[in-house]
C-alpha cells in the first residue's frame, strides 16, 4: 500500500471542482493584468502545498500548465527580473525534498523510460566533432541539453512512482486540461476584447505560439467528457468548451493555430458527435451548425476573413523557411551528430537564455542531433502511438487526437524542445496514458467494439 499523508477524500480536494477553478481564476488574472508576483508566488506556494499533502503528482499538471502560461507576456525578460522569487524556489525545493521523505519512491520501469535515455543520448552527443567546447559547455546549452535529457529522464522515474490518483486517472488528466483550455481562453479573451471593441481585427501577440501548442493539447479533452456524459447540463458546457478552447486556437492568429486548430476543431467534434449519447449527438449537431454559420457569417462581415486570409500567407523569403535550410545544411555537413544544441546560426537571434530554433521538430532534430536523434526521437515516437492505441477505449480516442493535433503542429513549431512546460508536461500525459488501463476506470469511459458501433461499460 502506498503511505499518505491525506484520507482519501481530503486527498480528492485537488481535483475538486473549486480548488481547479481558484487556480484558473488567479492565473486569468495574473495573465490579464501582468501581475508577475500573483502567479509564482500562487502556484509555488500551491505546489508546495501539493507535495507536503498528497503523495500523487498527478494534480500538478494544471498549475504547472497555468502558471507557464500566466508568465507568456514576459516575453524578453532575463533570468536576473526572476531572482527576487528565490525565496518561493527555496520553499518549493524545501517541500520537494519533504515529498520524498514523507512519501517513499515505489520505483517502476515504464515505457516512456527507455526512449528518454535515448533521446537524452542523443543530445548529448549532438553536434560531436562539430561544435566548439565553448559553446558545448555553454550555460544555455548545458541548460536544454541536461533538461530535455537527464531531467526528463528523472521526471519519468519519479512520475512513474508518484502517480496514485485517488480519482480515475482518465478523469484526473481530463478535468485538468479542460480546465485549462478554459484558463487560456480567458487569458486571450482579455486581450482581444480592446480590439474586438474597436473593430479591429490584426492583433499580434508574441505569446500566440505558446498559447496555441497548450489548446492543441488541452482542448480535446472536454470533447471526452461531453461523449461520455449522459444527456445534460455537464456534457453540453463541456462540448462548448471544446469548441471555445480550439476557437481560441484560430484567433491567436498563429499561422499553426488557424489551420491545425481548424481541422482538430472539426475532428473532435465530428468524433464527439459519433460517440456521444444519442440526445447529446443532436444538441451538438444543432449547436455545432448554429455556430459555424454564425463565425462564418460575422468573419465576412466583420472583414476578419480578410485578416486571417493573409496571415495565412508564406513567403519563401521569410525567415522560418531560411531556419529550414539552414537545419537541412547543418545536417548535411554532420549527418550523424548534427550541429549540436550549442550551435548559433545566422537567421534567428534568440532571447537570452534561449537555444537557436528551427522552428519545426523534424528539422530542430535533425539540424540538432543528426540521424542519431532521428533514431531516438523515431523510438520515442514508436513507444507514444503503441501507448495510444494500447486500448480501444473512449478516452484513447481523443488523447490521439490532442497527440495528432499537438505534434502537427510541431512541423511548423517546436515545442518537442521546450523542457518546461511541453516536454515535462507531454511525458507526464503519457506517462498517465500509460498506467490508465490498470488504474480503476471512469465509469464513463466506454469501452469501444471492434466495430465501433456496439458500446460496453467499463
Amino acid at each position: 500500500m502506498y503511505k499518505t499523508a491525506l484520507k482519501p477524500k481530503f486527498k480528492s480536494l485537488f481535483y475538486s471542482d473549486l480548488t481547479m477553478m481558484a487556480q484558473v481564476v488567479v492565473a486569468a488574472l495574473a495573465f490579464c493584468f501582468n501581475c508577475v508576483p500573483l502567479s509564482i508566488i500562487f502556484f509555488t506556494l500551491y505546489l508546495s502545498a501539493l507535495l507536503v499533502l498528497s503523495d500523487d503528482i498527478t494534480p500538478a499538471i494544471l498549475p504547472i500548465s497555468l502558471l507557464s502560461m500566466s508568465l507568456t507576456r514576459q516575453y524578453g525578460s532575463k533570468p536576473e527580473d526572476y531572482l527576487i522569487y528565490i525565496p518561493c524556489v527555496v520553499v518549493l525545493i524545501i517541500c520537494t525534498i519533504l515529498h520524498f521523505v514523507f512519501y517513499p519512491p515505489v520505483f517502476k520501469r515504464g515505457k516512456m523510460l527507455f526512449p528518454s535515455v535515448a533521446v537524452a543520448i542523443a543530445l548529448m552527443t549532438g553536434g560531436l566533432f562539430s561544435i566548439s567546447a565553448k559553446d558545448y559547455f555553454a550555460p544555455v546549452t548545458m541548460y536544454y541539453t541536461l533538461t530535455l535529457g537527464i531531467g526528463v529522464v528523472i521526471a519519468c522515474i519519479v512520475i512513474y512512482s508518484y502517480t496514485r490518483p485517488s480519482v480515475p486517472l482518465a478523469y484526473a488528466l481530463s478535468s485538468q486540461m479542460s480546465y485549462f483550455t478554459l484558463g487560456a481562453a480567458l487569458m486571450l479573451l482579455s486581450q482581444i476584447l480592446p480590439y474586438v471593441c474597436k473593430g479591429q481585427y490584426d492583433w499580434f501577440f508574441t505569446w500566440k505560439n505558446t498559447l496555441t501548442t497548450f489548446l492543441l493539447l488541452s482542448s480535446p479533452f472536454p470533447f471526452y467528457i461531453a461523449a461520455k456524459e449522459d444527456f445534460g447540463l455537464k456534457a453540453w458546457a463541456n462540448f462548448t468548451l471544446g469548441c471555445i478552447g480550439y476557437g481560441s486556437a484560430i484567433l491567436s492568429f498563429s499561422r499553426g493555430g488557424m489551420l491545425f486548430g481548424g481541422i482538430a476543431l472539426c475532428v473532435s467534434v465530428i468524433v464527439c458527435c459519433i460517440l456521444s449519447e444519442k440526445r447529446n449527438r443532436i444538441v451538438f449537431i444543432i449547436f455545432s451548425a448554429v455556430c459555424a454559420i454564425a463565425a462564418v457569417a460575422f468573419a465576412f462581415a466583420s472583414g476578419l476573413i480578410e485578416t486571417v486570409l493573409s496571415e495565412m500567407q508564406v513567403s519563401s523569403s521569410e525567415a522560418r523557411v531560411k531556419l529550414w535550410k539552414e537545419a537541412w545544411q547543418n545536417f548535411l555537413k554532420n549527418p550523424i551528430f548534427g550541429a549540436g544544441v550549442g550551435f548559433r546560426g545566422e537567421y534567428f537571434n534568440p532571447q537570452t537564455g534561449n537555444m537557436y530554433w528551427y522552428h519545426s521538430t523534424p528539422f530542430q532534430i535533425i539540424g540538432t542531433a543528426g540521424l542519431i536523434g532521428v533514431a531516438a526521437y523515431a523510438y520515442s515516437y514508436i513507444v507514444k502511438l503503441k501507448i495510444v492505441f494500447s486500448t480501444k477505449r473512449l478516452f484513447y480516442v481523443f488523447f490521439a487526437i490532442a497527440f495528432f493535433g499537438f505534434e502537427a503542429y510541431q512541423l511548423v513549431d517546436a515545442g518537442n524542445f521546450v523542457p518546461i512546460p511541453f516536454v515535462m508536461v507531454v511525458t507526464h500525459l503519457f506517462i498517465i496514458a500509460e498506467a490508465c488501463p490498470y488504474c480503476s476506470p471512469d465509469a464513463g469511459d466506454r469501452l469501444l467494439s471492434s466495430k465501433e458501433k456496439k458500446i460496453d461499460k467499463a
